[in-house]
């Protein structure tokens, strides 16, 4: 292997919402200036969607440039079974047969926990950084606030900043960039458990953002009666969203973009590093997240659905920069996370195999593109201006126009001037369904469930709590 071939470096966030970048000088005031700097050097996808939003699904999308609706991943696999996929079929498998020296730093978040899908290496978290903390006598300091790993309340890491998960994955990639075979290119893969909840940044990121203006969560003018998804009125017994404040909601806001901007300082060590090699002018990087984080929009915390908040996620292209290759600054065409696959691979001048569902983003996107995907209980299909949803528990359709309303504040779907396009949507989601065997269409229609539930028992559970001290990685 030839040592110009060019580096890549994927970054992964867990739970970062495709508007929380602060180029964007939105609603939103995070401050992300290594990652706005990212984007001003490469292309920043402003309307990429993660076809299943939903953390392990999304993984295993990325890695293989396939749908969840090929590979039959619709939802989270945490006890088995393994995916039926060939390891060498991976970016991390296909780069190390070309050469690469392939490492994975961070939340993998596969079954099992130590499979390595084609990396050579992987440092595993919370695995070995809760050895980590064990040797550095912080031993319990992971979730030793008590908060769950899908609890929304306000925390904060319980010991200093260098030892938070954050810190100790960018310092580990650094580490990786010293060890690392000298004479052939690599593939680092950095995946975060950050900004995913629970939003307990450690000091001073829990404070940093006191002095600044927090944006209360929107409320759509569909969000109450018929029009509101069963499934998410299910979502808000199950995950104690309706026993928030809203002073407790704008100060898990304010920890959630505290977390956002430990990352994005934290890169800036990484890029340093990089610089300080010389390998910054021959590695491409592309960040991106495997989904979003509602925050409360629409009465909802995490993901699961194809709300803006938790299907859109950021997405930046830096190729390398001595390849000279065109981009542009940004692109409101749509595209998935299955992209970023077959974009490495045209990066390093590999052919994309024929399986990968997923385009190379360095050529030109088509204008008129659809993006389709689907969970276990709704699917989506999104084009170059509408959106529409589909709820399987219900039989509950939304349409909504992201670009002139990025917060899915109207729901068109019952609008006699909108019926076409509804229609033509629905008709192509079912298409694509059906090409998949998806069981969400029987006979060339949609499929519909009416599933009852009991608000009482619902509000008795509490599946995202902390169940007690995490050792090694047990209680994840």
């Amino acid at each position: 292997m030839n040592i110009q071939q060019p580096n890549i470096i994927f970054i992964c966030a867990d739970q970062w919402r495709g508007d929380c970048l602060g180029l964007y000088q939105n609603q939103h005031p995070v401050v992300t200036p290594h990652i706005n700097q990212l984007a001003r050097e490469g292309t920043n996808y402003t309307r990429a969607y993660a076809t299943c939003p939903v953390c392990m699904p999304q993984r295993m999308t990325m890695l293989t440039g396939r749908s969840e609706s090929s590979l039959g991943l619709l939802t989270n696999f945490m006890n088995g079974p393994r995916p039926e996929i060939e390891e060498d079929s991976t970016i991390a498998g296909i780069l190390g047969r070309t050469g690469y020296h392939t490492q994975a730093v961070g939340k993998m978040h596969f079954y099992p926990d130590r499979a390595r899908w084609g990396f050579d290496n992987v440092v595993l978290h919370p695995n070995d950084y809760v050895n980590f903390l064990e040797d550095n006598g912080y031993g319990g300091a992971y979730r030793g606030h008590g908060l769950g790993g899908n609890e929304v309340y306000p925390g904060v890491f319980p010991a200093p900043e260098k030892f938070y998960h954050t810190n100790w994955i960018v310092e580990e990639s650094i580490r990786f960039l010293d060890r690392r075979e000298p004479d052939c290119p690599f593939f680092l893969s950095v995946i975060f458990e950050a900004p995913h909840s629970p939003f307990d940044p450690p000091a001073p990121y829990d404070r940093f953002y006191d002095n600044f203006s927090i944006p209360a969560p929107v409320i759509g003018s569909w969000n109450n009666g018929d029009e509101y998804p069963p499934d998410f009125s299910r979502k808000r017994l199950t995950g104690k969203y309706n026993d928030l404040s809203p002073e407790t909601i704008a100060e898990s806001r304010r920890r959630y973009y505290g977390q956002i901007t430990n990352i994005d300082y934290q890169l800036g060590r990484l890029l340093g590093a990089l610089k300080t090699r010389n390998l910054d002018t021959n590695t491409a990087i592309i960040f991106t997240s495997d989904h979003g984080e509602l925050l409360g929009d629409h009465g909802l915390f995490a993901k699961y659905c194809y709300l803006e908040g938790a299907a859109r996620v950021p997405l930046i292209v830096r190729p390398p920069q001595a390849m000279s290759i065109d981009c542009a600054v940004s692109s409101g065409t749509p595209v998935m996370t299955t992209d970023i696959m077959p974009t490495i691979l045209d990066v390093v001048g590999l052919s994309i195999p024929s399986e990968v569902e997923g385009i190379s983003l360095l050529g030109d996107v088509p204008d008129n593109r659809t993006v389709c995907g689907e969970t276990y209980s709704s699917a989506f299909i999104v084009d170059n201006e509408y959106k529409y949803v589909y709820y399987q528990n219900g039989g509950v359709e939304q349409l909504f126009n992201p670009v002139q309303d990025p917060d899915d504040l109207y729901n068109l779907s019952n609008l006699p001037e909108h019926r076409v396009r509804c229609e033509k949507l629905r008709d192509r989601l079912i298409d694509y369904l059906a090409t998949h065997n998806s069981a969400k269409v029987r006979m060339g229609e949609l499929v519909r469930e009416d599933l009852d539930f009991d608000e009482k028992s619902l509000s008795a559970i509490n599946p995202s709590a902390c169940r007690g001290p995490m050792r090694f990685g047990a209680g994840y």
